[in-house]
C-alpha cells in the first residue's frame, strides 16, 4: 500500500505541478495582454490628444485668417482716408483694437522688406529688376503672419531677380 500511496501522491504532485505551471503560463499571458492593452490605451490617448490639438489649431487658424483679411481691408481704407476725417478716426480705432486682439491671440507679423526670399514664409507674386541683392524682398503686397511658431499666412512679396 505504501508504494500505491506513494505512486498516487507522486501523480497528484505531478498534476498539481502541471496545473501550477499552466496557471503561471496563463498569468504571464494575461499580464502580457494587460501591458499591451495599457500601452494601446496610452497610445490612443496620445493620438487623440494630438488630433484634438491639431483640430483646435486649424480652427483657430481659420478664424484668425478671417480677422487678418478684415485687418487688411481696414489698412487699405486708412491709406485713402483723410487724417482729420472722423470716420477715418473710427476705422483707425477699430483697426487698433483688431490688432490688439490678434496680438493677444499670439499672432505675429513677419518682417519681409529687405529680407532674403524664403519660400516657406513668402509667396512671390512678382519678380523685378532693380537695386538690391538677388532674391531680396523689395515690396510687400500683403503682410505675412505666424501663430505659435507656425505659418498662419504667407507674405505676398515682390522679389529682385538679379543683384
Amino acid at each position: 500500500m505504501d508504494e500505491e500511496q506513494t505512486s498516487q501522491s507522486e501523480e497528484g504532485q505531478n498534476d498539481l505541478s502541471k496545473q501550477l505551471e499552466a496557471a503561471r503560463q496563463e498569468a504571464t499571458e494575461n499580464h502580457d495582454k494587460y501591458l499591451r492593452a495599457l500601452a494601446e490605451s496610452e497610445n490612443m490617448r496620445k493620438r487623440l490628444e494630438r488630433l484634438c490639438e491639431e483640430r483646435m489649431w486649424q480652427e483657430k487658424k481659420r478664424l484668425l485668417t478671417h480677422f487678418l483679411e478684415l485687418a487688411d481691408q481696414l489698412e487699405d481704407a486708412l491709406k485713402y482716408a483723410d487724417a482729420d476725417d472722423p470716420i477715418a478716426a473710427g476705422v483707425r480705432l477699430t483697426h487698433q483694437q483688431l490688432q490688439k486682439v490678434l496680438t493677444q491671440e499670439g499672432v505675429q507679423a513677419l518682417q519681409s522688406m529687405g529680407e532674403t526670399f524664403d519660400p516657406t514664409i513668402h509667396e512671390a507674386v512678382e519678380l523685378a529688376d532693380g537695386p538690391g541683392e538677388k532674391n531680396e524682398v523689395t515690396y510687400e503686397y500683403r503682410k505675412g503672419y505666424m501663430l505659435d511658431g507656425k505659418l498662419l499666412r504667407p507674405a505676398r512679396v515682390q522679389v529682385t531677380k538679379t543683384g
